[in-house]
């Protein structure tokens, strides 16, 4: 296979004298990995002094091809712009490999410290073995081992043929935070020239000799299937080799459809337009949105099927207080819309496979191809590009089935490609749901109860899970769960055939706009101040609250509450400037703490318009703090964005938007300024891909609120309906 002006199949490359060293692995891993010199790990110092650091995840834009070479670079003692960072490929040695959850950081922060640091002390080692002196006369500094006694050094490659022969150490020392030089500072990405030149290189780019191409008209109708179809006209066209039908493997991974195979992109787009298919709908032919609005309101009329939380007595609660609101609140489907739309490459031969492409999940790609081919997963090849936007999408494979599929079927090397319809079209969307909320106060304006019923499509259900389908959708930890004597969660899931998966920060996008935006209306209701109000629900003692989902096993009221003070702080916040208006929320998940504040003005039509967003965030220790402040700029820009514009909606069980024109994006005269604050800490790291994401939309409809008086329930928001 042949990659166009990519070079991460240097890989495998790099032989004779060097170091060559797998962490994170059984002692019987590396020792193999050492013995025969695999180029499968994460580190490699050649006899020239090049240094080599293998980037082990999907990079899909979170920067990971930078941050976790730099974790390793920290311990290693180098020059960060001396070392060579390479996309590895799907390789076991390198431990778990996928992008979703925000766990790179976090997961690998401890093995990537030892992988630098364990390379470190063998080379020290090598240098106080051929000086005769203690390993503590020796020190490490920027690719040299230094000998404290004169001026004497090794550069690593000198030391590395040596290096390569000793034990790995199991514990290296690690370096004290205080010593850090690369860790916390700002390193630019490093394919960021290779982007902005045009030159870098995505799955799309991907080229093979011989390789064909093949578009695939998929069942308009999610769940059909096909009936039969008519190629003859298809196979007129110059270039198209083949057309074959295929069939779903299951409600999950593929829909059913006919391929298309040319010779080039363009012969495959007019062969497969150039179809004539009859298709079988099944059931799925009447799902609509109004259908499952109508399944929202019947299951939000009665008591939830699955009760999820039930503190105090909520009925007497609410009996007892007449300060109360009751409300409505509505999200729908959502689309990734990932710049570069779904494509994959494979090369199936009859007892080996190799595969190419955009994903974040190589792993579930290889058990895929072993799948559908009958090949042994450790014959399947599974090489990683840098992807052009994942979002969640991207945790699901069934387009790069459809490649190994047909790739099986022709025994030819084949590239999938699909276009921004069928991206649209063939999304796994972001749940729909409809959350009825009630709350009240007390004598003194407390909050005293707290009641959600919730129902939603779910993600669990969808692909069929043994977990309840209630943990992807409502999370009964989240605050102000604990701080509020009498609360009770309810929820009932929709069972549709509509398409549903991962959208960036899963579950908390729905939560946190409808709870930030709930508390403020609850502030209002008491006549207090929404940052104010915040703090007293969480009280002046500072505790661990128990949090069962992702990020837990519990959360910091210290921490949160620390960056509300900040973000009201830096805000200004309760400085009143007249036409200016400013909105709040603040959100824990996986691990991240984050506030935000959005102030916005209205225009001469009473519109409002974003003047800036602030935002605080305390994710532990920061590793690059340039790619820190990137995700959390877009993670905003893109939270608007879905809540300014982004709907789906199904009619006839199929989506009835299908390209830019009908699912609208955020452009960018309506990108605000953003300012970002990172909180100093010496905690462990966190992820940050996801967390300045599922706050924003309730910050923004309570600025909104502020300016206007009119509360935002249902996104998107419609601005009309605002101004008028």
């Amino acid at each position: 296979m042949k990659i166009k002006r990519r070079d991460f199949l240097k890989i495998s490359g790099i032989t004779g004298t060097g170091l060559i060293l797998g962490f994170g692995l059984s002692a019987g891993a590396r020792d193999k990995a050492l013995t025969h010199f695999e180029p499968n790990a994460f580190l490699k110092i050649g006899s020239d002094n090049s240094i080599i650091i293998f980037a082990k995840n999907p990079e899909i834009g979170q920067g990971v091809k930078t941050s976790l070479p730099m974790i390793i670079a920290e311990e290693l003692e180098v020059d960060w712009n001396s070392i060579e960072i390479i996309q590895a490929g799907l390789d076991s040695r390198l431990g778990a490999q996928f992008a979703g959850g925000s766990t790179a950081i976090k997961t690998n922060w401890q093995t990537l410290r030892t992988a630098g640091a364990a390379g470190k002390s063998m080379l020290i080692a090598t240098a106080a073995g051929k000086w005769q002196i203690s390993e503590s006369e020796c020190y490490a500094e920027r690719g040299v081992v230094k000998n404290r006694r004169n001026k004497k050094q090794f550069t690593y490659g000198e030391l590395a043929g040596d290096a390569s022969k000793l034990k790995i150490p199991e514990t290296p020392p690690l370096k004290d935070p205080k010593d850090f030089k690369i860790i916390g500072t700002s390193k630019k990405g490093v394919d960021n020239q290779q982007i902005a030149t045009g030159t870098a290189e995505f799955g799309i780019d991907a080229r093979k000799e011989g390789m064909l191409v093949a578009t695939i008209l998929k069942c308009p109708v999610y769940g059909g299937k096909v009936g039969s179809f008519d190629d003859s006209e298809a196979k007129k066209i110059d270039g198209v080799r083949h057309v074959i039908k295929i069939d779903a493997l299951g409600p999950v991974e593929r829909v059913a459809g006919v391929a298309v195979v040319a010779d080039n992109t363009w012969a495959a787009m007019k062969g497969k337009k150039a179809l004539k298919v009859t298709w079988d709908y099944g059931e799925g032919a009447s799902e609509s949105s109004a259908g499952i609005l109508e399944k929202f309101d019947t299951y939000l009329a009665k008591k939830g099927e699955i009760g999820l939380r039930d503190d105090g007595d909520v009925d007497a609660a609410f009996n007892k207080n007449e300060k109360a609101i009751e409300a409505i609140y509505e999200v729908p489907f959502l689309s990734h819309v990932p710049m570069e739309p779904m494509n994959y490459c494979a090369d199936v031969k009859e007892n080996e496979c190799e595969v190419w492409g955009p994903t974040q999940v190589p792993g579930y790609v290889q058990r895929l191809a072993s799948g559908i081919a009958g090949i042994p997963r450790e014959n399947i090849k599974v090489n990683m590009t840098r992807v052009g936007g994942g979002f969640g999408r991207r945790l699901m494979a069934d387009y790069a089935a459809d490649a190994i599929t047909i790739s099986h079927q022709i025994k030819q090397p084949v590239q999938v490609v699909w276009s921004r319809e069928d991206d649209i079209q063939y999304d796994y969307y972001r749940p729909a749901g409809r959350y009825k909320l009630k709350a009240a106060l007390d004598n003194a304006n407390k909050l005293t109860a707290w009641y959600l019923n919730a129902s939603t499509t779910s993600r669990n259900l969808f692909r069929g899970s043994q977990e309840s389908p209630h943990t992807t959708e409502v999370f009964p930890d989240g605050f102000p769960a604990g701080f509020v004597p009498n609360f009770r969660m309810e929820y009932t899931p929709v069972k549709t055939v509509v398409p549903s998966g991962a959208w960036r920060a899963p579950g908390h996008n729905a939560t946190a706009f409808i709870d930030q935006s709930f508390i403020d209306e609850m502030a209002h209701l008491a006549k207090k101040d929404p940052v104010d109000f915040r703090l007293e629900i969480l009280g002046n003692e500072d505790k661990e609250m128990p949090y069962a989902d992702h990020g837990g096993p519990t959360y910091s009221t210290k921490r949160l509450k620390n960056v509300i003070k900040i973000a009201a702080e830096k805000s200004n916040w309760h400085k009143k400037e007249v036409g200016i208006y400013k909105g709040f929320a603040a959100h824990f998940m996986f691990g991240a703490y984050v506030a935000e504040v959005v102030t916005l003005s209205l225009d001469a039509n009473k519109e409002p318009h974003i003047e800036n967003v602030l935002a605080v965030v305390d994710c532990g220790i920061v590793v690059n703090r340039s790619g820190a402040m990137s995700q959390i700029e877009g993670g905003i820009v893109d939270g608007l964005g879905a809540a300014m514009f982004g709907e789906v909606t199904i009619a006839d069980g199929m989506a009835q938007q299908d390209n830019f024109d009908t699912y609208k994006m955020i452009r960018m005269k309506d990108a605000p300024k953003i300012e970002v604050h990172l909180v100093e800490s010496k905690e462990s790291p966190e992820g940050l891909g996801e967390m300045s994401l599922p706050m924003i939309s309730a910050a923004y409809a309570n600025a909104i609120f502020a300016a206007t008086g009119k509360r935002i329930r249902k996104l998107p928001v419609q601005l009309s309906e605002v101004s008028s």
